[in-house]
């Protein structure tokens, strides 16, 4: 597997081809889930071809919104397929990196072990201090899209999405888990003060 080429394959793709008006799931949101997944497996002490694995799918599993927004992921197992036969994965490999990416798609059931790492590193920010810069971000796009129509909506889809939402492997939980908690205890207080607000 020569995960640098698919890497830099890749990423010209992302570069070149997803949506201007991607202000969230842009390369830059890619680059930062390849960088979870790297620090979750090293943490989860995975073998060295499943490493290889995890970090090709996180390096992929985007790459369906060059083609449409909603329900990318099988797209993005797609052009997987087509493209890691040129970079030396084999036919079973492959198909392990499609169920990754396939697992990543809402309401998220990861089966597997390396499933379950690319979930937890695909929404990793929701556990860290800059979760609020990258929300905003996500706010942004799904306006401009026309899934939420305005801030009190963005409020209860945050909230909703939060409270449902858990870590899968030991790693993300120790990690993510508690500050994960105390954004959704914000969010709460946030729209507690915005009906407060409005019924003035």
């Amino acid at each position: 597997m020569d995960y640098k080429k698919a890497e830099d394959y890749i990423f010209q793709r992302l570069k070149n081809e997803l949506p201007s008006n991607l202000y969230y799931h842009d390369i830059n949101h890619t680059y930062d889930v390849v960088n979870a997944a790297d620090a979750i497996a090293k943490s989860e002490k995975v073998s060295e071809e499943d490493f290889i694995i995890v970090k090709t799918a996180a390096l992929f599993h985007d790459s369906g919104f060059i083609v449409r927004y909603l329900n990318n992921e099988p797209l993005g197992a797609h052009i997987a397929q087509q493209a890691l036969p040129n970079f030396g994965y084999n036919q079973e490999q492959i198909k392990t990196i499609s169920e990754i990416i396939l697992a990543t798609g809402l309401p998220r059931n990861p089966q597997t072990h390396l499933e379950k790492i690319m979930c937890d590193a695909d929404l990793d920010y929701l556990g860290r201090d800059d979760y609020y810069q990258l929300s905003g971000q996500l706010q942004k796009e799904l306006m401009e899209y026309g899934l939420i129509m305005s801030l009190k909506e963005w409020y209860e889809f945050q909230i909703g999405f939060l409270a449902k939402h858990e870590f899968y492997t030991q790693s993300s939980i120790k990690l993510r888990e508690q500050k994960k908690q105390t954004q959704l205890g914000l969010l709460q207080e946030s729209l507690k003060n915005y009906y407060a607000y409005n019924a003035k």
